[in-house]
C-alpha cells in the first residue's frame, strides 16, 4: 500500500494543465472554465497611485506585460497590480459567467467591467466594507454577457500577503457544481476530523493521557487553518477573523509545527541519536518563534518563518521515514509513513495553493486524507490501548485487596505512630504506636474511655488550631513540634505530620507521629548541662557570658546601672585540703544557698568557677548595690561550716564594676570586676572593693592580666627564645667546658626581645611558669641534641624550675622523657630553685630533687639570702650548689654587712661540701673580693652579658669570656 501511495505523489508532482492560450477570452457553447492568466496583461503600480480612469484614458501610454501564466503568482510587493483583457462571447447566447479569484487572503480586488453602454465596478477582498459587493465564500462574482458582446475588464489587486491567484472565469451551473462537489468533500473531511475530536476527548477522560489534547490541539489547528483559507470565516462574517486573519493563519501554523515537532520527538524516543535530540529542539524553538512572530514581525516575514519550518520538518519526516522503515515493528513504520505523506500533503497543498505546482482534482485532499490516516492508526492504538487497560484493571483489582491487607498490616505494626482524623478532630483510626505514646491499648479502648477528640492530647490547644489553619491554605503540614499529655497526665514529645485528604465523599485528615520524648529529655538535659552548673545549679560561666552581654546591650536609665560583682570565697582552700573536695563540694552547695537568700528576682546568680562567683545585678541604684554587697560579705561571714567537729570561719572578698559605656564585652566586665576583686585580697581580704581606673594594685594586676595574653599568644607563635650566661670558675686551677645559666626572651609581635623581668611575675601569679618551664627544657634540650660538639664540651647548665613545676607530678615525667628522648647526659643539667620556691611545698620539692639527683642531675639553690635565710634548708635539701643573692655582691666593697654575709653563706657551703655561686659580679674588685672569699664561681657582666644561644659558636664567646 505504502509503495502505491508513494507512486501516487510521484504522479501528481508532474501533473500541470494547460489551456490555450488566445488573445482574449472566448465563451462559446461547450464553456465550462477558462483562465484569465494566459489571456489578460497586467501592469505593477510601485508608486499605488493609478486609478481606473488614469488607466483607461491612457492605456497606449502605460507598459503592461503579457502575463501567460495559468496561476498568477506575484510573491510578495508592496506594490498594487492592474490586470486588463477582454471576454468574446461567440456562444450565440446570453451567458452568466462567475470570475473566481480563488484565494480568500487577498485584501483589495476592484473589478471593473466594461460594454458598450456602460462601466460596473465590483469591490471584494477580505478588508473590505459592510457594503461591498462580494462572495465571501469563494471570492468570486458573477456577471452578465450577451450573446457576441465582448466586455473588457480592469482589475485592480493589493495585498499584504503572498499574492497569487488562478484568476478563472466559470459558467455558472459548472461553478455551482464544482463548488458542490469541493463543499462536500471538504465537509466529509471536517466531520471525519470532528468525530476524531470526540473519540479522542472521550479516550482522555478514560485514559487521561495529555498526548490526546495534543492530538486535539493538533486537529483544530489544522482544520482552523483549512476553514480559514476555504473563507469560511468570511462566509459567517466573523470580523475579528477578517481583520487578523494573516495573524490567525502564523500562530496556527506554528502550532500545527509545534505539534508536529513534538510527534517527532516522541517518535525518535524509540531511537535515540544525539542529532535527533537536536534537531527536534530546534524545530520546537522554531515553532515557539513563529507563533510569536506576529508581535514582532511583518507577514511577509511571518511566512518566510512559516516556510523554513515547514521545509525543516519535511526534511526531518523524511529522514524519519528512512531511519525507521526497516527496523522497527509494523505499526511504527505505519505510524511513520503515515505522518510522512501527511507532511508530504501539506506542502503539496500549499505548492499549489501558491501556484508553485499545477492543480489537480484531488490535490486539497491529499493533507487531509493522510492526516486522518494518522489519527486512525492514533485512535487505533488508543483503542488496543483501552483493552489492554482491561485487562491490567482486572489484575489490579485481584492485587488491591492483596495490598489492603499488607498496608493494613504495615500501619498497625508501624514503628511511629499513624492515625486518621476528621476535620472535627474525630479519631477516626489509630496504629498500636500511637496508642501506646497516648496510653490506650487500641481504637476500641480509647473510645471507651471517652478520648475520642484529638485536640484533648494538645499540650497548647491553639497548636492544633494553626496546624488546621495551615492544613486548609497548604494541604499539609510537616515535622512540626508539638507536646502533649496522655491519658495518664504524662508528658510527651515528638514531631507531627499531617496532610489533608480530600475524598468525594468526605475529607479526613491522614498523620503520622515520630516520638521524640527520649531525645526530648536528653536535649533538655543538655541545654540545662550548656546553661547551668551541674554541683550548685546556678547560672554557669558560659551562659552568664550572655546575660551580661544583653545586659551590656540593653538601653540603661540615668538614674540605674547595671552592676556585676565578683565574689572570691576566703579561706575556702584550706577547707578542700583539710576534708577533702567532696566536703568541699557540699560547702559549696550551702553557700549558694546562703548567697540565694540574699538576691531578689531580678539579680542573676552564677557560678563561675571554683569558688568564684558572680551577680548580675540589673537596673540597681550604685549604693543599694554597695550596700547589698557588703550584706552578703557579712551574711559569709557569718555563716559557720562544720565537719567532724571542726569548725571553719570563711570570708568573701567582692569586687564591683558598673556596667557602662566604656565597657564593650563580658571579657572586659570581668575582667575588671576580678581586678577589684584581687584588690580586696591584696587588701586584707573579706572586703569589698570598686573598681577604679586610678588604683595602682588595680593597675598592676590589670597589666598582669593583659600580660598573660601575650604570653599565650607568644607561645603559640614560638616567639620565645633562649639565651644564656656564662658561669666562670675563680680558680685558675679548674679546667672544664661550658659552664652557664639558661635565661629566657620574649620577642614582641615588633620583633624587640622583652626582659623577663617583665613578664615573670604576671606568669607565677597566673600560673603560667609551669607551661613556660615545660618550653625551655623541651627547647634547650633539642638544641643540645642537634649540635653534639657542644654538648661534648659542655659541663653544667643550669635551668631556672618554678615552684609550680616543682609539686607537678606531670612535670616529673615531662622532664625525664625530655632528657631521655634527646639523649641528654642528666649530669650536664642543674636545676636552680629559689628558697621561697623550695619552702611552698618542701616534701614535694624533696621528692623531686631526690628522683632526679638519682638519674644524674644536679640542683642548686638560687638567691640564697633573698629569701628566709634559713641555714637548715642548706643542710636538708640535696643541692650542690649555692647560688649568692646579688643584692650582697652589689655592694660588698663598701658594704662591711654584705661583705660579712656573703662569707659566712661560703662557709656554711664549704663545711657541707657544697659549690658557691657569686651573682652580679660588675667589676675586678668585686671578682678579687670574691676570690679571696674563696667563692668558687662567679656570674655578670663583667665576666659576659647575656646572648642569645642561637648566637652561640664554640670557642668564641665562651673561651673568650
Amino acid at each position: 500500500m505504502h509503495y502505491l501511495l508513494s507512486l501516487f505523489l510521484i504522479s501528481v508532482l508532474s501533473l500541470n494543465t494547460a489551456f490555450a492560450q488566445v488573445d482574449g477570452l472566448v465563451i462559446d457553447s461547450n464553456f465550462e472554465v477558462g483562465r484569465l492568466g494566459l489571456t489578460t496583461k497586467y501592469f505593477e503600480d510601485k508608486t499605488n497611485s493609478y486609478t481606473f480612469d488614469y488607466l483607461s484614458q491612457r492605456q497606449s501610454v502605460i507598459p503592461w506585460v503579457k502575463s501567460n501564466q495559468a496561476h498568477l503568482n506575484f510573491g510578495f510587493s508592496d506594490s498594487t497590480f492592474w490586470f486588463k483583457g477582454e471576454v468574446v462571447n461567440k456562444a450565440g447566447v446570453e451567458k452568466y459567467l462567475i470570475l473566481d479569484f480563488g484565494d480568500s487572503l487577498l485584501d483589495y480586488i476592484d473589478l471593473y467591467l466594461i460594454n458598450d453602454d456602460s462601466v460596473l465596478k465590483k469591490r471584494l477582498g477580505t478588508r473590505r466594507y459592510d457594503d461591498d459587493n462580494m462572495s465571501n465564500l469563494t471570492f468570486a462574482t458573477g456577471f452578465k454577457i450577451g450573446a457576441g458582446e465582448t466586455i473588457h475588464y480592469f482589475i485592480r489587486i493589493k495585498t499584504s500577503a503572498f499574492l497569487q491567484t488562478p484568476l478563472t472565469i466559470w459558467n455558472a451551473n459548472d461553478y455551482i457544481d464544482d463548488k458542490s462537489q469541493h463543499e462536500l468533500m471538504v465537509g466529509i473531511f471536517i466531520g471525519l476530523f470532528l468525530m476524531m475530536i470526540c473519540y479522542l476527548v472521550f479516550l482522555y477522560i478514560h485514559l487521561q493521557e495529555p498526548r490526546l489534547l495534543q492530538y486535539v490541539l493538533f486537529i483544530i489547528c489544522y482544520l482552523a487553518v483549512i476553514w480559514i483559507i476555504e473563507g469560511f470565516g468570511f462566509v459567517y462574517n466573523v470580523d475579528f477573523i477578517a481583520q487578523y486573519y494573516d495573524s490567525i493563519i502564523v500562530v496556527l501554523m506554528g502550532l500545527i509545527g509545534l505539534n508536529l515537532s513534538l510527534f517527532a520527538r516522541q517518535l525518535l524516543k524509540l531511537r535515540y541519536r544525539s542529532w535527533f535530540s537536536l534537531s527536534t529542539r530546534i524545530l520546537i524553538s522554531s515553532s515557539i518563534i513563529v507563533i510569536l512572530s506576529p508581535l514582532l514581525l511583518s507577514f511577509k516575514m511571518s511566512i518566510i518563518l512559516i516556510s523554513i519550518l515547514a521545509l525543516g520538518i519535511t526534511l526531518l519526516s523524511i529522514v524519519c521515514g528512512l531511519f525507521f522503515i526497516h527496523d522497527e515493528s509494523k505499526d511504527v513504520r505505519f505510524y511513520v509513513l503515515s505522518l510522512v505523506y501527511f507532511i508530504l500533503g501539506i506542502d503539496i497543498h500549499i505548492l499549489t495553493r501558491f501556484g508553485w505546482l499545477s492543480e489537480f482534482e484531488f490535490a486539497d485532499y491529499i493533507s487531509g486524507c493522510s492526516a486522518l490516516i494518522v489519527l486512525i492508526y492514533l485512535c487505533w492504538n488508543f483503542a488496543k490501548q483501552m483493552a489492554h487497560d482491561r485487562i491490567v484493571k482486572k489484575d489490579v483489582e485481584k492485587q488491591m485487596t492483596s495490598v489492603n491487607e499488607r498496608y493494613y498490616s504495615v500501619f498497625q505494626n508501624a514503628a511511629e505512630g499513624m492515625f486518621t482524623t476528621s476535620i472535627e478532630g474525630n479519631i477516626l483510626a489509630i496504629n498500636k504506636s500511637m496508642c501506646r505514646t497516648l496510653g490506650f491499648i487500641n481504637l476500641e479502648d480509647m473510645h471507651k474511655s471517652g478520648h475520642s477528640k484529638a485536640d484533648e492530647f494538645y499540650a497548647d490547644p491553639q497548636l492544633r488550631a494553626t496546624i488546621m489553619e495551615t492544613l486548609r491554605i497548604e494541604g499539609e503540614v510537616n515535622s512540626i513540634e508539638m507536646s502533649g499529655y496522655d491519658r495518664y497526665g504524662e508528658i510527651f514529645h515528638g514531631e507531627i505530620n499531617m496532610r489533608l485528604n480530600i475524598q468525594p465523599d468526605i475529607t479526613i485528615i491522614d498523620g503520622s507521629f515520630v516520638n521524640t520524648t527520649k531525645r526530648k529529655q536528653h536535649e533538655i538535659k543538655l541545654e540545662s548541662i550548656a546553661k547551668y552548673d551541674q554541683l550548685t545549679g546556678l547560672v554557669n560561666r558560659s551562659h552568664f557570658e550572655k546575660l551580661v552581654g544583653a545586659s551590656l546591650e540593653a538601653n540603661r536609665s540615668v538614674l540605674e546601672d547595671n552592676i556585676l560583682l565578683y565574689l572570691d570565697l576566703d579561706q575556702f582552700k584550706l577547707v578542700n585540703d583539710i576534708c577533702g573536695h567532696d566536703v568541699g563540694d557540699s560547702l559549696l552547695k550551702k553557700i549558694t544557698v546562703v548567697l540565694k537568700s540574699f538576691l531578689d528576682e531580678s539579680a542573676i546568680l552564677a557560678r563561675l568557677g571554683g569558688d568564684e562567683f558572680g551577680i548580675l545585678l540589673n537596673h540597681t541604684n550604685f549604693d543599694n548595690a554597695l550596700e547589698f554587697a557588703d550584706t552578703i560579705r557579712c551574711g559569709i561571714e557569718d555563716f559557720r561550716f562544720t565537719h567532724n567537729g571542726r569548725h571553719f570561719v570563711l570570708g568573701v572578698s567582692i569586687g564591683i564594676v558598673t556596667l557602662d559605656e566604656s565597657i564593650e564585652n563580658f571579657s572586659q566586665a570581668l575582667s575588671l570586676a576580678d581586678t577589684a576583686c584581687f584588690t580586696a585580697k591584696a587588701q586584707g581580704r573579706n572586703r569589698v572593693h570598686v573598681y577604679s581606673k586610678c588604683n595602682d594594685v588595680m593597675l598592676g594586676h590589670q597589666r598582669e592580666m593583659r600580660w598573660i595574653g601575650v604570653l599565650r599568644e607568644a607561645l603559640d607563635e614560638n616567639r620565645f627564645e633562649l639565651a644564656f650566661q656564662t658561669i666562670k670558675p675563680l680558680s685558675a686551677s679548674i679546667k672544664e667546658g661550658y659552664r652557664y645559666e639558661i635565661l629566657l626572651r620574649l620577642r614582641d609581635e615588633d620583633g624587640n626581645l622583652q626582659s623577663p623581668s617583665e613578664f615573670i611575675a604576671a606568669a607565677e601569679n597566673y600560673n603560667f611558669m609551669s607551661q613556660l618551664d615545660r618550653w625551655v627544657v623541651k627547647t634547650y634540650c633539642q638544641w643540645l641534641s642537634s649540635n653534639p660538639k657542644h654538648l661534648a664540651n659542655l659541663s653544667s647548665a643550669s635551668i631556672n624550675l618554678c615552684g609550680q613545676s616543682l609539686v607537678d607530678r606531670s612535670m616529673h615525667s615531662y622532664i625525664e622523657n625530655t632528657i631521655l628522648t634527646y639523649g641528654i647526659p642528666p649530669e650536664k643539667l642543674c636545676f636552680e630553685i629559689t628558697e621561697s620556691q623550695a619552702i611552698m611545698d618542701f616534701d614535694q620539692t624533696i621528692l623531686f630533687m631526690n628522683k632526679f639527683k638519682a638519674l644524674g642531675c644536679r640542683f642548686s639553690l638560687d638567691d640564697f639570702g633573698s629569701g628566709f635565710s634559713s641555714y637548715s634548708y642548706i643542710k636538708r635539701l640535696p643541692i650542690d650548689q649555692l647560688k649568692i643573692d646579688g643584692s650582697f655582691v652589689r655592694n660588698i666593697e663598701t658594704d662591711n654587712v654584705d661583705y660579712t654575709m656573703v662569707k659566712s653563706f661560703n662557709e656554711i657551703a664549704k663545711a657541707v661540701n657544697i659549690k658557691t655561686v657569686a651573682e652580679y659580679v660588675e667589676n675586678e674588685n668585686i671578682k678579687n673580693i670574691l676570690s679571696g672569699i674563696g667563692i668558687d664561681y662567679v656570674q655578670g657582666y663583667l665576666i659576659a652579658k647575656p646572648a642569645l644561644l642561637v648566637d652561640l659558636v664554640d670557642n668564641e664567646q665562651l673561651d673568650s669570656a
